[in-house]
């Protein structure tokens, strides 16, 4: 069995549709019905894009963000 450190060393070797199947199937293992609540959100959050679409972030700026967020300190 690998260890974590060798897997996170792997990934950035994958190609780019190896990494996709890779997130598709941790989020498999994690798939869970959303809760009544997280429904509302997901739904309130969506009728305030629609009413307001300027108040979005382009997925770039997302992305680059959630990256930022995610490296070590």
């Amino acid at each position: 069995m690998m260890k974590l450190a060798e897997i996170l060393d792997a990934i950035p070797k994958l190609s780019f549709s190896e990494r996709q199947e890779l997130v598709r199937r941790t989020i498999e293992l994690e798939d869970e019905e959303l809760t009544s609540e997280e429904e509302a959100i997901l739904s309130e959050r969506l009728e305030d894009f629609r009413c307001s679409p300027e108040s979005g972030i382009p997925a770039e700026q997302l992305k680059s963000s959630a990256l930022q967020r995610l490296k070590p300190r």
